[in-house]
């Protein structure tokens, strides 16, 4: 007897839901595994235990100064601080569903005198599902000469009392830097930056964020797609640009550069009133003001300003099509 076509769907829905039930036991069984291998230089965790989704771990490192901290995360907030002991100490918090956090590894190096963690989303399951939540922290401290090199893929960084070469990168969070010795090179796709007390080059870029920046004794470069740029005491080569904010910029050392650029806000220059630069600023939306005394050149128009202060110097470039521009001496 030939089965009849309501048959036919009724044996369709049963092998679909048997697939569905048996990925639902593949996915399941991952989240609830784990491993730990220790090497004489490395350690790798991944612990099962009956609380997966709340874990921590610690670990140690003796070094010495003019090392590096290197830190990699597909998942993570991560500070980093100096204190005066010659060891790297590194906590790891982890907090969220067990489908989640159990699938967290977190794999501890040291390679001379540079010290490693990197913390792992496995995920072998056949479909690939991230439902749950997970957070994780990275709490580090260093000696105060130190390099640090982070590269996290959804959190914020926050680092503070080096002496040391810093790159950082985030693709999800907000970073900052306090009181760093060095060059600093920052980017997020998606959060604020804020730099305070940079003796060193300063190179900031965020596609979503706001730039603050308070006392910079080295050259500037910052750039975002999405916010303002404020760099408050900045002693070095300024370069800036933004694709929709202002732009505020205060010059307490000499000239060695300004080139600055908006497409959709206003641009105010501070500088010293001695201070030998040549002007070039042009807007097609606002007006261009100079409280200085300028030597001008060409034809006299509301919306450009050329000419000289104190007898030209190096160029004090500035261009916005949505917004004003104002050349003001320091008070």
């Amino acid at each position: 007897m030939k089965p009849t076509f309501s048959s036919l769907i009724k044996i369709s829905v049963f092998l679909l839901l048997g697939v569905a039930f048996g990925g639902g036991l593949v996915v399941y069984s991952e989240s609830r595994g784990g491993v730990k291998k220790n090497n004489a230089d490395e350690e790798i965790y991944s612990p099962s235990s009956s609380d997966e989704s709340n874990r921590k771990y610690e670990k140690q490192f003796s070094v010495s100064e003019g090392g590096k901290i290197y830190v990699e995360a597909d998942e993570g907030t991560v500070e980093i601080k100096s204190w005066d002991k010659k060891e790297v100490s590194i906590v790891v918090d982890i907090d969220g569903s067990d489908s989640r956090a159990g699938k967290y590894s977190v794999d501890f190096k040291q390679d001379g005198n540079t010290v490693s963690v990197i913390g792992k989303l496995r995920d072998k399951s056949f479909f690939h599902w991230h439902m749950g939540n997970l957070n994780v922290r990275y709490t580090i401290m260093t000696p105060r000469k130190f390099s640090a090199e982070v590269k996290t893929s959804g959190g914020d960084v926050e680092i503070a009392k080096l002496e040391g070469q810093i790159d950082l990168s985030t693709s999800g969070g907000n970073m900052r830097m306090d009181d760093i010795t060095g060059d600093v090179s920052s980017s997020t796709s998606g959060g604020d930056i804020e730099a305070n007390n940079i003796n060193g080059r300063l190179q900031v870029e965020t596609s979503g964020g706001n730039i603050r920046s308070t006392v910079v004794t080295g050259n500037f470069e910052g750039h975002t797609s999405g916010g303002d740029v404020v760099v408050e005491q900045v002693n070095g080569r300024v370069r800036a640009s933004t694709s929709g904010g202002n732009i505020r910029l205060k010059v307490n050392g000499d000239n060695q550069g300004i080139d600055v650029e908006t497409s959709g806000g206003d641009i105010d220059i501070y500088v010293k009133e001695n201070i030998a630069a040549t002007i070039d600023a042009q807007t097609t939306g606002g007006s261009v003001d100079c409280d200085l005394p300028i030597a001008v050149r060409g034809k006299v128009k509301e919306s450009e300003l050329h000419g000289k202060i104190n007898g030209g110097g190096n160029p004090i470039k500035a261009e916005t099509s949505g917004g004003s521009i104002r050349i003001t001496a320091l008070k």
